[in-house]
């Protein structure tokens, strides 16, 4: 008859890695296994929550979006004053969602051209601050504010934003245009040094038409003229 096999002491396990690393292994888990379950129930709710909370966000994101489509259909009929309506319904509920940024960005240009100036630089700038991230509409809303200080006569300000706005401009042609509008006020601000600085390079280029350059050659003029 086959004798039962006594219990292996520690001494004995060691003697085998494997088993060592069991033996451990067992021990840890009598001794933290309530501490454990808690983590992994707790580790459950978070990716459950995560999980949600990315659908909602998709599903938000999906309903954003055809705003949007709706108003750009709008915006391309010269529909101004509808666009406004259909955004500003929604600008609460999904500002800050990436979908809605062109969104934003098409009220605050929507309600500049029907003369709502104060609207339209709360939304570009809020533009500004939730997005910014596409170099091309970011420089349209630089010029906005741009034209808005230019209405009010803030031509200091007007220039500095036009200045930005031919930084992040993605295409030489809207680069030499808003270094145009920043040098016209520059020296509408008595400000010829600046203006020269922006307009002077561009004048010494090979790349403008005949429009432009002679817009600017006439700007670079008066700015001489200013600075005595």
């Amino acid at each position: 008859m086959l004798k039962p096999r006594k219990k292996l002491t520690r001494k004995e396990l060691k003697r085998d890695p494997l088993m060592e690393s069991l033996y451990r292994l067992r021990h840890w888990w009598l001794e933290h296994r309530t501490r454990v379950s808690r983590f992994g129930i707790v580790g459950l709710v978070i990716v459950v929550l995560a999980f949600l909370v990315f659908r909602w966000r998709a599903s938000q994101n999906e309903k954003a979006a055809a705003v949007v489509g709706m108003a750009f259909v709008e915006y391309g009929q010269g529909n101004y004053n509808t666009v406004i309506t259909l955004l500003n319904a929604h600008v609460d509920e999904y500002s800050g969602f990436k979908s809605f940024g062109n969104g934003l960005y098409l009220l605050a240009r929507s309600e500049l051209f029907v003369g709502d100036s104060t609207r339209a630089e709360e939304h570009y700038r809020r533009y500004l601050d939730d997005y910014g991230d596409d170099a091309l509409i970011k420089s349209g809303a630089l010029t906005g504010l741009g034209i808005i200080a230019e209405g009010r006569g803030q031509h200091r300000d007007a220039a500095e934003l036009f200045k930005k706005a031919n930084r992040f401009a993605p295409t030489e042609s809207l680069r030499q245009q808003y270094a145009i509008y920043a040098g016209r006020n520059y020296i509408l601000s008595e400000q010829p040094v600046e203006a020269l600085d922006i307009l002077q390079p561009i004048l010494d280029s090979d790349e403008l038409d005949f429009q432009k350059r002679s817009e600017i050659q006439a700007l670079v003029a008066s700015a001489k003229a200013l600075s005595g």
